[in-house]
This record gives C-alpha cells, structure tokens and sequence, in this order.
C-alpha cells in the first residue's frame, strides 16, 4: 500500500514540478502575454499537457487568461501571494478606497459592477461585487488584464486621458480590438466621445452578444485619473433611463467617499 500511495505522490509532485516550471515562462513574457503554444515549446510539453498545467494554474488564481487574445499572464492571486506577512501590494490602497463605492453600487442596482485601474497601456481588473441580480455570461474577473478600450471600465480609463495619449493607444491597439467581439476602432472612439460629452460611457453588447456596460472615470478631488467603475447587466436591463439612475448611483457612491467622476 504504501508503495502505491508513493507512486502517486511522485506522480503528484511531477505535475506540480511542470506546472510551476511554467510561471517563470510566464512571467518572462507578462508586460505581452503568452500563448499557449510558445508555453508549451519552452517548457518542452505537449500541447495538451501544458493546457491542462496552465488551467490548473488559471483555476487557482496565479495565472489569468483572455479567452479573446488567447494570451496568459500572471494572475492577481500570485501577487496576492507576493505581498502576504505585510508586503504592501500595488493597487491595495486603491482598492481599499473603492471597495464601499463598488459595494454600494453592486448594492443598489443589483448588478455585477467592477474596479479597473491603469496598468501600463493596459487596464486591469482589481475588484468585482455582485449585485442581487448575477451576471454568469461576462468574462471580466479579479486579475483580467485588457488593452486599453476593451470594455467599459477600461474605454473610461482611455477616455480621460489627454488627447494625444487617448489617439496613440487608440492607433497602437487598432489591430488588437478586432479580438473582442464587434469591437472596432470606430466604436472605441464612439465611447471617448460619449465619455467627453457626458462623463460615462457605454459598451453595448460589443464584445458579449446581449450583455452591456456602463461606466465612470473615477478621479480624486486634485482630479488625478485613478480608476474606471463600471457596470455590467443584460442589455434588456440597461434602457437609456435606468443607464442615467445607474451612472447616478455609482456619482453619488463615489462622492460618499471623496471621489468623483
């Protein structure tokens, strides 16, 4: 028996041992991102081997995967990790301060609303609540990492920049949006303007068929970028009116806690 129970612990260890030969290689390669394959040719695995390694990680938060661009990247449970017995993580502080207005927002509307914060050229996904009414379709999680204007929260982010910025990450992701559903260069630059001219924005139904998004720049009161605050809901639950009361709401939120849009 327990030569059986020692097969299968060296047999665990050997999936361990590959599965943690890959978040180096990940790593190496985490300002772009990864695939699938160049994984599994660094690491000298099969295809298969290394998909079934790499969800594994995915599942247990060290590693995040766009299911759009296909790409992996370190995943916020590894900084999660990284930062424990008192090592301040990144974006704790901002999270932390948001964390009443997300709550009070996801609260209220009784939708899924998240945190997105600059990270590069890049927006991530710092914090998600869920509202009374869940939303199972969307792909937005604690740790995706999209190009800035895919997605509502992160279309906000790029619509506060200055203009000259705004028009360059525009250009710089033109080739990049088309992995998103509909989206377009055309219709991130709808979003920009509808942010510059009302100060939300909407993503509708771009990137998940029958699921939308509406969202705010968060600012401090010296006016400094810091965040985007967005809702996602079923298109048939986000009419022109209720996107009015739910832009309202996530104001008045953030006002609460010394933040505006």
């Amino acid at each position: 028996m327990s030569d059986a129970n020692d097969i299968t612990d060296r047999r665990v260890e050997t999936s361990l041992a590959k599965a943690i030969r890959l978040l180096p290689i990940v790593a190496e390669r985490n300002a772009t991102g990864v695939t699938l394959s160049t994984v599994a040719r660094k690491a000298n695995l099969t295809t298969a081997t290394a998909r079934r390694l790499l969800q594994g990680l995915v599942d247990g938060g060290l590693l995040s995967f766009d299911p759009y661009s296909k790409i992996y990247t370190l995943g916020i449970g590894l900084f999660d990790l990284a930062g424990a017995s008192g090592s301040p993580r990144q974006f704790d502080d901002v999270r932390m301060e948001l964390r009443p207005a997300l709550a009070e927002t996801a609260a209220i509307t009784g939708e899924t609303a998240y945190v997105t914060v600059p990270f590069g050229d890049e927006a991530l996904c710092i914090d998600t609540a869920t509202g009374s009414y869940p939303l199972s379709a969307n792909t937005l999680k604690v740790g995706s990492r999209r190009p800035l204007g895919v997605g509502a929260g992160s279309a906000a982010i790029l619509a506060a920049l200055p203009d000259d910025a705004c028009d360059h990450l525009i250009a710089s992701n033109s080739e990049v949006y088309g992995r998103y559903g509909d989206l377009t260069v055309a219709e991130v630059r709808r979003m920009v303007r509808h942010w510059r001219e009302h100060r939300y924005l909407v993503n509708n139904s771009i990137i998940i068929p029958d699921v939308s998004a509406i969202a705010v720049a968060v600012f401090d009161r010296s006016g400094r970028l810091k965040a985007g605050l967005s809702v996602s809901a079923l298109k048939s639950r986000l009419g022109s009116v209720r996107r009015k009361e739910i832009v309202d709401v996530m104001t008045h939120a953030l006002n609460r806690v010394g933040l505006k849009t």
